[in-house]
């Protein structure tokens, strides 16, 4: 396969991701509207519930913009894959989390107190920090290539 044929694929996984991720936070806007038509905005469940609305259309927005831009990233490499996939899986876990946590759990967690809040924070919250690393690892890439084309 050529190098712009996997680009193209590789974009409209990252689609695809980016609308799954978006759709799970529309649905989790259905419980958002549920919890803001029946509980106080002082309720943490209310809390929960927009934490996991706006983690999902978030990060589905942040996958399709990177979607819309991948043509431009150079694709040679492990780091960008590993970069890509870094990013689809944190992206999952910014959603899935908060999620679990307004089904389940229906409060702010930063410490762990029971066996799934810990599932929560250590299998979701910490590893939904790995978006991080792919915009790093992004714009090293881009910047790399600008300063290329200028010399």
């Amino acid at each position: 396969m050529s190098d712009s044929v996997v680009a193209a694929e590789q974009q409209r996984s990252l689609a695809l991701h980016g609308v799954v991720i978006l759709f799970l936070g529309l649905l989790a806007g259905i419980g958002f509207s549920y919890a803001a038509s029946t509980m106080e905005v002082v309720d943490p469940a209310y809390g929960a519930w927009r934490f996991a609305h706006m983690e999902g259309i978030l990060n589905g927005v942040l996958v399709l913009a990177v979607a819309g831009v991948w043509q431009r990233v150079n694709h040679a490499g492990k780091l960008i894959t590993l970069a890509r996939i870094a990013l689809v899986l944190g992206c999952y876990a910014n959603i899935v989390g908060p999620l679990i946590n307004a089904l389940f759990i229906g409060k702010r967690l930063i410490i762990p107190e029971s066996g799934i809040e810990a599932l929560v924070v250590y299998g979701f919250y910490i590893p939904g920090t790995l978006p991080l690393f792919s915009f790093a690892v992004f714009a090293l890439n881009l910047f790399r290539q600008r300063r290329n084309t200028l010399v």
